[in-house]
């Protein structure tokens, strides 16, 4: 059986367990990747949100075979499907750190306004961290996504973004200071989720 035709929506499975099952067979066998890149440019929003949730599943443990299907991914950052998106930003972030080059041409111009104007709060989120790991690949990505996370201090994906910045820290040292200052203002911020990245980004700029 096709490894489309396994996918939950083709299956009448309610539930992730037929993309579960199919992303098992996918890291036995990373060639069968290419076959769900097709379903990716389905008319079929249910198989295109299947397919990318697989994507996603292969890229928690094994983000290198994903790498390479980023760019087939990236059109779905404007699908009609929410689902779609969320997944496609997912796959992408779990992957940034394996393809800076596809992430600053392609993500940088359009993440701005993505951020600002995206109704799903997952699509958000993920496109925070996807900052934060491509800040982890050098100086240059730091310092490309410093001002991108600055503003998403202000949103609802502070946490994300201050963990975010703490990669950048790990690239561009010479930011110590501003982070620091910027870590001791969200230190006693009412979520705890906020607070403990606040902390970390605060000991870690700390000043010797």
């Amino acid at each position: 059986m096709k490894i489309l035709e396994q996918l939950s929506s083709q299956r009448g499975d309610s539930t992730e367990e037929s993309n579960r099952i199919a992303a098992a067979k996918c890291l036995e066998d990373p060639g069968l990747l290419r076959f769900l890149a097709e379903g990716l440019q389905s008319k079929d929003k249910s198989l295109v949100g299947d397919a990318a949730e697989v994507f996603t599943m292969v890229a928690k443990s094994h983000p290198e075979h994903v790498a390479s299907y980023a760019e087939a991914l990236l059109p779905l950052l404007r699908h009609q499907a929410t689902r779609a998106r969320w997944e496609a930003m997912h796959a992408l972030a779990l992957t940034a750190h394996l393809v800076p080059d596809v992430v600053e041409r392609d993500l940088l111009p359009m993440l701005p306004a993505l951020l600002e104007q995206e109704k799903s709060t997952i699509v958000r989120d993920y496109g925070v961290e996807l900052l934060g790991q491509y800040a982890k690949t050098g100086e240059r990505a730091a310092l490309q996504a410093y001002p991108l996370l600055t503003q998403a201090l202000s949103t609802k994906q502070k946490s994300r973004a201050l963990a975010g910045l703490l990669c950048v820290f790990t690239q561009a040292p010479s930011l110590g200071a501003d982070l620091h200052t910027l870590a001791l203002a969200h230190l006693e911020d009412p979520k705890p989720v906020v607070k403990k990245a606040a902390k970390a980004l605060q000991k870690a700029t700390q000043p010797n």
